[in-house]
């Protein structure tokens, strides 16, 4: 049976640069915007809010839809297709954890949004990533 994984994340801006975390799952490391996981009969709204909060350490506004994956993109570690959308969101409270949640997220770093490490994201963050500048404007 082919399953799917609704996915999840929020860009965060401060002026020209963006929010995005090092993270790992198994013994592979890559960048990404904070975010996962959408839950069974969780709102996606809520599962962008959780993520953040789990992963960040802050409470974040959601704003805008910026984009969803256009490319079927089939997961390395399982047999699923993952499906991303991207949000535009605004930081409401909390404090930063710049060193990671002591979980997944190794550390936090923010990254001009024209030079984002490509090569350190899995293809879903790609596809979404190069097209980020245009879709801030």
């Amino acid at each position: 049976m082919r399953k799917f994984s609704c996915r999840i994340y929020g860009v965060l801006r401060d002026g020209d640069k963006v929010l995005l975390t090092r993270s790992h799952f198994g013994q592979d490391t890559f960048i990404n915007f904070p975010g996962g996981g959408v839950e069974i009969e969780e709102a996606p709204g809520d599962a962008l809010c959780r993520e953040f909060v789990e992963e960040t350490g802050l409470v974040i506004r959601p704003v805008r839809t910026l984009y969803a994956n256009q490319e079927a993109h089939l997961s390395t570690k399982a047999p699923i297709q993952i499906v991303s959308v991207y949000w535009l969101v605004d930081r409401v409270s909390g404090e930063l954890r710049l060193a990671g949640n002591g979980d997944d997220v190794l550390e936090l770093l923010w990254c001009d949004i024209d030079k984002l490490p490509l090569h350190e994201m899995f293809p879903a963050e790609v596809e979404f990533a190069t097209k980020l500048p245009n879709l801030l404007l």
